[in-house]
């Protein structure tokens, strides 16, 4: 029954409402989602193992059952390890002003949001209440799919109740988080957009540091930490992603490839089988299969 409430998963980071969004995902979990940031609030709620999440630099991997809170302006994104592996999970935005009205009867709940997460991220509550916590997302989730007259002033009484319950568990010690931090930060953004629009170019970490005015050592460590990857290894990534996306799309693979950046094609054999655990060639295939 609950599978009944499972949605498709969506590339889109923005909210199309002014208070909440929810989804119930069952799939190979957000392979593709670069490191990115929100001005609303995220939550994770993991319902099978398999998920690490990146924030700010801190990686958390998730067990069924366990919660992340991402807080508005907070650079995170998922940590793929198998793109083939599906992981259920569900994922809901909340508004930051509407997550501050819901919660103006819990001083506590209202305090934690409106003051910032700080590092206090990850939500591991006992069992009795991981059990709430997940009747109310699947009531949430139930309302959403069966909408009634009652049903947004339930939604908000559900909502305010998990807001509050989330607040109690909210783990790790706070941080502030200095200046100098942020701009390391932008400055590691700037490289990874870099990377997503030039992947046909030299991207070697000698390169990338040239033209970011940064010593290779200190670009590869800080990129590591924001991002969990190097950025030879982002690279990598990137111009698989993007040579699988246009294989999908109906683009020769000898085309993709080279324009992905690959000059060698046996080395992209090998990594494209490696991570998606198909042959270029079976991808093209299958497509060509749905078509017919």
């Amino acid at each position: 029954m609950k599978h009944a409430y499972l949605s498709a998963f969506e590339t889109r980071q923005e909210m199309r409402g002014d208070e909440y969004e929810i989804f119930h995902h069952v799939d190979a979990y957000s392979a593709g989602v670069p490191p990115h940031r929100h001005d609303f609030f995220e939550l994770y709620c993991l319902l099978s193992d398999g998920a690490t999440l990146i924030v700010e630099g801190k990686r958390f991997t998730l067990e069924a059952g366990s919660m992340l809170l991402i807080a508005p302006g907070e650079l995170h994104r998922p940590d793929i390890t198998d793109p083939r592996r599906p992981v259920e999970r569900i994922v809901m935005w909340i508004n930051a002003d509407y997550a501050a009205s819901l919660t103006g009867a819990f001083p506590e709940a209202h305090d934690a949001l409106t003051g910032g997460l700080k590092g206090r991220n990850l939500v591991t509550p006992d069992a009795e209440t991981g059990a709430l916590m997940q009747a109310l997302l699947f009531g949430l989730l139930r309302e959403k799919q069966f909408s009634r007259p009652d049903s947004r002033p339930l939604c908000r009484l559900m909502l305010a109740q998990l807001l509050a319950q989330l607040s109690r568990h909210l783990s790790a010690t706070a941080r502030a988080v200095p200046a100098r931090v942020e701009r390391r930060e932008a400055g590691v953004m700037r490289v990874y957009e870099y990377i997503g629009s030039h992947m046909s170019e030299d991207l070697s970490v000698s390169r990338l540091a040239e033209l970011f005015f940064m010593d290779k050592n200190t670009l590869t460590r800080q990129f590591k930490r924001l991002t969990g990857m190097t950025p030879g290894e982002c690279v990598r990534r990137s111009r698989l992603e993007a040579a699988h996306a246009m294989i999908a799309a109906g683009v020769g693979i000898q085309e993709a490839c080279a324009e992905c950046g690959f000059s060698d094609y046996s080395a992209f054999y090998r990594a494209f089988k490696q991570m998606y655990g198909v042959r270029p060639s079976a991808l093209a295939g299958r497509r060509g299969t749905a078509e017919s």
